[in-house]
């Protein structure tokens, strides 16, 4: 481990928001690892320099060969790269990280962002979610509803893509109101391209903000994961439009286990399945809305902190998913390039196997791993082969990607690794 004196000779200013950037480039992107790694040592120079040590002994082998290949250097060239970029970046241990995201399950440790860093400290939000395919009657009473809940000092969030996300902000900025978007990609990916004047419109008053480092494509997987802040930013979640397995209703789902206010237009038609998503919330309880009333209710939501988990936000109502045995792999970075930031994760893992099934699966995983060794499934099929829902079909995956059990070869399919076969 290193001496006093070695800290002192190579890191007498130890730059703080590096090394989150660091401790995220070694750990990988949303990986749940890191804030066991937090609650042992909740000071990142601690933190840093414990994971020096070869023999600390809550390290994973691989974990700390990524420890070995990553420096700090080049923590600190993709801070000043950002910086000359205009994007900023917000660590969990800064007082600005919005209150509201930090009482969720596996909060980010970084945030990418360009815009107004205020509204981070803002509460009175609402996340605005929805189908990219909507029909007349979602738009028109979307339009209707999000311009006056703007007009109320209430800030919309939505996810920034085309459809009703799209709608929600436009009525938020037609309101003269700030908007928040979050990306399931990096801040500086022209993602989706149709929306390019959009995000420059909401830069005016509001912000864009993302987990994912600059340079990082809109990979299908990044959303499902994304979604947890879209549900975790504001005081609720309102569902204009959404069928039953989408990725909207993993957002609306994610809100509900969180505690979070659950709003929802009535359906247009009982029978249509493109309305089945707020059929299923409102039958379980979700607040349906006629009008703005009815959703103004949020003021009076107070989230509260689960006693003891301050530093995790894991919520004891919440079950935390297994920890990841595998970091995800950081690429050689080009402080002259932003796109080489890009979080492209790779997995290298040979898992334990007893028979052809790992020795941790979990029954759901052991559901989806037996249907993907027919060959590769996209998450829909996964959905209807296994019976279990999207949302965890899309936690689920995320977890075995990152233990190295499953490989994309596409936007959205997904095979058994060939070390795993």
């Amino acid at each position: 481990m290193a001496t006093e004196f070695t800290k002192f000779m190579e890191f007498p200013d130890f730059n703080t928001t590096a090394g989150w950037l660091w401790l995220v480039m070694v750990m990988g992107v949303a990986n749940p690892r890191i804030h066991d790694l937090i609650q042992k040592f909740p000071d990142i120079r601690e933190l840093y320099f414990a994971m020096q040590d070869p023999d600390n002994g809550f390290l994973k082998e691989k974990e700390y060969q990524k420890v070995k290949e990553i420096s700090i250097s080049r923590a600190n060239q993709v801070a000043e790269a950002c910086a000359g970029k205009e994007i900023g970046i917000l660590p969990w241990s800064s007082p600005d990280y919005p209150v509201n995201l930090r009482m969720v399950y596996n909060p980010p440790v970084i945030l990418f962002y360009k815009g107004c860093a205020e509204l981070f400290r803002q509460t009175e939000i609402l996340t605005v979610v929805g189908t990219r395919n909507p029909s007349d009657y979602s738009i028109y009473v979307g339009e209707r509803l999000c311009y006056e809940i703007a007009r109320q000092d209430v800030i919309i969030a939505s996810g920034g893509a085309l459809g009703l996300d799209s709608v929600a902000h436009h009525a938020a900025i037609r309101a003269g109101k700030p908007t928040i978007a979050v990306m399931g990609c990096g801040i500086d990916c022209d993602y989706p391209k149709g929306n390019r004047e959009l995000r420059e419109k909401i830069l005016e008053e509001g912000i864009l903000v993302t987990e994912y480092f600059p340079g990082t494509p809109a990979y299908g997987r990044n959303f499902p994961v994304r979604n947890r802040i879209l549900a975790g930013i504001g005081k609720g979640v309102f569902l204009l439009e959404a069928s039953e397995k989408s990725g909207a209703m993993i957002t609306a789902n994610s809100a509900c286990e969180q505690g979070r206010m659950v709003f929802c237009i009535p359906p247009a038609d009982i029978f249509q399945n493109r309305y089945s998503g707020q059929a299923s919330l409102l039958r379980d309880g979700a607040t349906p809305v006629f009008c703005l009333e009815d959703i103004l209710s949020i003021r009076d939501e107070q989230i509260y902190e689960t006693s003891g988990n301050q530093i995790s936000g894991v919520s004891k109502e919440i079950p935390a998913p297994k920890s990841s045995q595998e970091s995800q792999i950081t690429p050689e970075l080009n402080p002259a390039e932003l796109e080489d930031f890009s979080d492209n994760s790779e997995n290298s893992g040979n898992p334990d196997i007893s028979g052809w099934m790992p020795q941790d699966v979990t029954p759901q995983q052991q559901k989806i791993l037996a249907v993907l060794k027919d060959g590769g499934k996209n998450t829909n099929m996964l959905c209807q082969l296994t019976g279990l829902r999207f949302d965890d079909i899309s936690s689920n995956l995320l977890e075995m990607e990152l233990f190295g059990w499953i490989v994309y070869d596409g936007v959205d399919h997904c095979a058994l690794s060939p070390d795993f076969k």
